[in-house]
């Protein structure tokens, strides 16, 4: 009897607990000889793909300067913020803001001005009045240079050109300008054909012709009407519709036959 309690001692010594798990004595069926194959590996995850994001580049930051243009602009968008904030919220600080800003574009404007009489002097090509003065005495010698230039003018045209007259009758403004035109013929040696429209008479050109189709040929649209004409080539050129002072005939004379356009 004291044999079987010492086995069983030394079997409660060497067992381990019940609830400790031993893989081959646990697995009694298979006993821990049997030659098998370990647990094959876990398979791998496969990494997860990290969403890239895109890049965004960021400009640099401008280093060209504004051009004038653009500073005008922006000039301009300052003082018109400043006078309308003046205009609806007059307190003294927005009143005086405007008024500074006023006074500074004032000043600037009035340097411009006077950097441009500079530039002038210094360069006639650039100064109109060297050409067109406009001091008295210089006005009263460029007018009698330029009258003798018109008669010269109106003097040759006559050899080789006549004026065309188109009036109508109930016409007021077709007298006067039958008047200036007689003076015009007594001044020069050029000839004044006069045309009615309808078949009336005007008392400073009694000789007048009838038209005949020519004031639609010469595209007349109204009376009175003149056009400066070569009978030689046909060719024409309209001095103009209503009254015209004879000073402003011989000027308009003058720039049609020998100033291109643009040259005063």
């Amino acid at each position: 009897m004291l044999h079987c309690l010492c086995w069983l001692a030394i079997l409660a010594v060497w067992l381990p607990p019940a609830h400790a798990a031993d893989p081959w004595y646990g697995d009694k069926q298979r006993g821990w000889f049997w030659k098998e194959q370990p647990p094959p590996p876990p398979k791998p995850t496969p990494p997860q793909q990290q969403e890239v994001k895109p890049v965004v580049a960021t400009p640099p930051a401008s280093t060209q300067t504004p051009t004038a243009t653009a500073e005008m602009a922006a000039l301009k968008a300052r003082l018109e913020e400043a006078r309308n904030a003046a205009i609806l919220r007059p307190t003294p600080p927005n009143v005086a803001t405007y008024l500074a800003m006023q006074e500074q574009a004032m000043d600037s404007a009035m340097l411009f001005t006077d950097m441009a009489q500079r530039v002038r002097w210094a360069d006639p090509t650039l100064d109109y009045s060297f050409t067109h003065p406009t001091a008295a005495g210089g006005v009263r010698v460029d007018r009698q240079l330029t009258r003798a230039e018109e008669k010269a003018t109106l003097n040759a045209v006559a050899k080789e050109n006549g004026i065309f007259f188109f009036f109508k009758q109930n016409c007021p403004f077709c007298v006067e300008q039958g008047r200036i035109l007689q003076a015009l013929r007594e001044a020069y040696p050029i000839t004044v054909m006069a045309v009615s429209l309808d078949g009336a008479t005007n008392p400073y050109f009694p000789d007048a012709k009838p038209d005949n189709g020519i004031a639609a040929r010469m595209g007349v649209q109204d009376a009175p009407a003149m056009f400066i004409v070569n009978p030689q080539t046909q060719a024409s050129l309209p001095l103009g519709y209503g009254v015209v002072p004879l000073d402003e005939i011989e000027s308009r004379i003058r720039r049609l036959v020998t100033q291109p356009p643009g040259v005063y």
